[in-house]
């Protein structure tokens, strides 16, 4: 099973990088991009590679888009905006269009099921109108179906019949034996890849579900994994029920990873009550200074790491 995964994963890494050199798109497996890339595809756009905030795509005449996706098989039929703020709207005035696309992934190889082209103008006056009255903490609002329908005044666009390039098939067919292997469901979503790279250092089984601990080893004891590209990892949305279920885990791993070579660079094994003592300092001293919090998250940082290190709540394992 191991010389098979190491293979699947290694034409991963081969997908990845023809992706960069050949399309310019950088971290493919990173943030569900390889969603924007079926969008593209399916809808003959060229994919826009910037930062987070940029725009998606845009076509043949120049028209540039924002692209909002969910799949079929999630139990949340809506399209996200996330950490919303006066920014988000102003990016989204600059395009020409958001696509809200749900993506069919019931079979190998996924593609739009259904779709709105909404003028950007549309989406903003929506957003100006609605966004006052958000309430939860994470300043989120979700669109439907039904909104866009009875409230923008759009209906589902013509889908255009796929034709997929060969790369883009060869990544879904391969994650798909992985899945096989591993029993790990959307392999491409999230951070379960990177995840699994790191359970393969260790020797652990990657949880195949979202939400619980993200491994386990062979004599059943879990582990919380956080998996980033720098010495810095975030932890989000950590309420207390979020951070008394991280004391009963074993050790919360902090990785390094390269994403573009597909290496584990580093690997600390740290304690979780020092972690946690840690992450409720923080939240408290941004309590009391008042300070604005859209979302409860902090930064286990390189000075904290230092820290643990010092003080044997953490060791380096590579």
């Amino acid at each position: 099973m191991l010389m098979d995964l190491n293979y699947y994963i290694s034409q991963l890494k081969f997908y990845a990088s023809y992706f960069k050199q050949k399309r310019m798109i950088n971290d493919i497996y990173t943030n569900s991009k390889i969603y924007e890339v079926v969008i593209a595809e399916q809808l003959q756009h060229t994919i826009i590679n910037g930062h987070a905030n940029s725009s998606d795509a845009r076509d043949s005449l120049g028209n540039i888009y924002e692209y909002k996706h969910y799949k079929k098989t999630s139990s949340n039929h809506t399209w996200t905006f996330n950490d919303f703020s006066e920014s988000t709207i102003q990016n989204i005035s600059n395009i020409n269009y958001v696509i809200f696309a749900e993506i069919d992934d019931t079979e190998i190889i996924p593609h739009i099921s259904k779709m709105y082209k909404v003028p950007s103008k549309i989406v903003c006056t929506y957003l100006y109108k609605k966004t006052p009255q958000i309430k939860n903490k994470r300043l989120m609002i979700n669109i439907s179906p039904h909104q866009i329908e009875s409230e923008m005044q759009f209906y589902p666009a013509t889908i255009p019949s796929f034709s997929f390039s060969n790369e883009l098939k060869k990544i879904f067919e391969t994650a798909n034996a992985i899945e096989q292997l591993t029993n790990i469901s959307s392999i491409l979503t999230s951070n379960k890849l990177w995840e699994l790279l790191v359970g393969m250092k260790l020797g652990h089984t990657i949880n195949p579900e979202q939400y619980k601990h993200d491994a386990v080893d062979q004599y059943g004891k879990t582990y919380e994994y956080k998996v980033y590209t720098r010495m810095s990892w975030s932890f989000q949305d950590i309420s207390d029920r979020v951070l008394n279920g991280y004391l009963n885990d074993e050790a919360i791993i902090l990785a390094i990873v390269d994403k573009q070579n597909f290496i584990v660079k580093k690997l600390y094994i740290c304690n979780p009550d020092a972690i946690v003592k840690i992450l409720y300092i923080k939240l408290q001293n941004k309590q009391r200074a008042k300070k604005k919090m859209s979302r409860l998250k902090e930064t286990i940082t390189q000075k904290d790491l230092t820290w643990m290190l010092s003080n044997n709540y953490a060791y380096e394992l590579l």
